[in-house]
């Protein structure tokens, strides 16, 4: 090689080494990490999840890397973070009653679960957040064991039964299986039928309940799950009715592709106590027919929130 080549190869690397330099030294600062004043505590396996795919903007001990902090990019880092940290901070997980804690985890859960956080933009040039299949199940035994312990404590006749769960969860044909953390979900509304004398509790996932609240269901969102809980309707000698004899929980699974016969809906049904599936997938289809007359709403029925 020549000389003169040697040095222009040798000049463009110089030039690339003091750009790149230069780049760095006008990084900016993003956030300023405050104190933590009570942080989760929890197993390490699953803390180390948490630590690793939601603290960096779920928290006040942000470790960014540098490419964060260039100019352009650290201020819409710092709006994602100060954000973040409003909806849920770690680091101040002792301002949280206890009630509060259980169900900022099971949101946690859901969002991830869902692949709705980390955000994927973040996701795409920060590997290490990432949560395999895996340890979405460590997250998962740990709030359902969480979850009986609490219910131990309280001797709470509804919530001791509702942590009677099979093991392993049940699934129905339809590949959706039993989501006990459907009760941490927000109520989306209650109903009364008359024509089979049943009532009803119905809830929505953070994916749906976003979608409700921004009126963006024309289509759902892939990742939005409604639960149904349905009871006989009884009245006592009173007059007042109330919820009497459980029949089923029913789950409404949002995923165009994979439920394209059916409207993009998958359905599931799991009958009395011992959450026994339904052994046909007739089922399925009678419920995205009768659902069809909700066209309007995206198929769901009772969408009193967007009155």
């Amino acid at each position: 090689m020549k000389i003169s080549n040697r040095l222009k190869i040798i000049s463009v690397s110089a030039g690339i080494v003091l750009a790149v330099t230069a780049v760095l030294s006008f990084t900016t600062k993003v956030v300023d990490n405050l104190p933590v004043t009570g942080d989760l505590e929890a197993p390490a396996a699953v803390k180390e999840i948490f630590v690793r795919a939601c603290y960096p903007c779920h928290s006040n001990t942000a470790n960014l890397k540098w490419f964060d902090k260039l100019p352009g990019v650290a201020s819409m880092v710092r709006s994602d973070i100060l954000t973040a940290r409003k909806h849920l901070n770690f680091s101040e997980w002792d301002k949280l009653a206890p009630a509060a804690r259980e169900a900022a985890l099971w949101e946690a859960y859901n969002m991830i679960n869902s692949g709705t956080m980390p955000l994927p933009s973040y996701a795409a040039v920060h590997s290490a957040a990432a949560v395999s299949a895996a340890e979405l199940t460590t997250l998962r035994n740990y709030l359902l064991t969480k979850r009986k312990t609490v219910t131990a404590v309280k001797q709470d006749t509804v919530q001791q039964a509702a942590t009677t769960l099979p093991n392993p969860l049940p699934t129905s044909l339809t590949g959706i299986q039993f989501m006990p953390e459907f009760r941490q979900w927000e109520v989306m509304s209650t109903t009364s039928r008359f024509d089979n004398t049943t009532m009803r509790v119905m809830y929505a996932n953070p994916i749906a309940m976003k979608a409700i609240r921004e009126k963006q269901i024309k289509p759902w969102p892939d990742g939005a799950v409604i639960a149904k809980v349905v009871w006989d309707k009884e009245r006592d000698k009173d007059g007042y009715i109330h919820p009497g004899q459980f029949q089923n929980v029913q789950f409404m699974v949002r995923d165009a592709e994979r439920y394209k016969s059916t409207d993009g809906w998958g359905y599931a049904k799991f009958e009395t106590k011992a959450l026994k599936p339904t052994t046909t997938l007739l089922v399925a289809q009678s419920c995205a027919s009768c659902h069809k007359a909700a066209a309007k709403t995206g198929g769901i029925f009772d969408l009193s929130t967007l009155n």
